[in-house]
């Protein structure tokens, strides 16, 4: 009895001990994965829009053929379960269908996407700054959160173009309170983990 009883424990033990050097492995592994690339970002890319994700993330091709997921700079659109955000994501797209679109990375965010200033290229020199159309439609939140990724021209250009969507009335600023999204995903999060707290 004091054998068997002695055979379970050391069993116990080793599956204790296989089940945590499992979990660790995983664990490092998950951490390794979801960083983003290492490496110098590129001054500045060229290329198409393929994908329109959302209003303020889409992929690009650039020349060599290449996809990027680009995240554009300076503002928050509507998540997906939000009112406004197909509408964003629409006015996103018809801003770079069939156009030459050149990105200049700021920096990589936690999901791998490259964070960019977007310009559109139009005909001659000129050039259409996405994060300022979508704001001045009124289907974007100036992301002032993140100043640093912004120019002093663009956090001002940014925050007066909000403003003016806002008094017009614009887009999702046609809603009386419209929910920011990082607000709106704040609230998810401390929602899911309530959800999952429960017995």
């Amino acid at each position: 009895m004091i054998a068997s009883l002695f055979a379970r424990t050391v069993g116990a033990r080793r599956l204790a001990l296989i089940l945590i050097v499992t979990l660790w492995t995983l664990i490092s592994l998950h951490a390794v994965a979801a960083q983003p690339p290492s490496g110098p970002l590129p001054l500045n890319v060229e290329g198409i829009s393929v994908d329109v994700q959302d209003g303020d993330t889409f992929v690009l091709r650039d020349e060599a053929g290449r996809p990027m997921r680009i995240r554009v700079a300076g503002i928050d659109a509507p998540e997906k379960s939000q009112p406004w955000a197909e509408r964003s994501r629409q006015h996103l797209r018809e801003l770079l269908r069939g156009q030459r679109v050149q990105v200049l990375p700021i920096k990589q965010d936690v999901y791998g996407r490259t964070v960019a200033r977007v310009q559109v290229l139009q005909s001659g020199d000129s050039a259409l700054d996405a994060a300022q159309a979508q704001l001045d439609a009124g289907l974007a939140w100036h992301f002032k959160r993140y100043k640093s990724d912004q120019t002093r021209d663009e956090f001002v250009r940014y925050a007066q173009a909000e403003r003016q969507a806002r008094a017009a009335g614009l887009g999702l600023w046609a809603d009386p309170q419209p929910q920011a999204p990082w607000l709106f995903r704040a609230e998810n999060r401390s929602g899911s983990a309530a959800r999952s707290q429960r017995p």
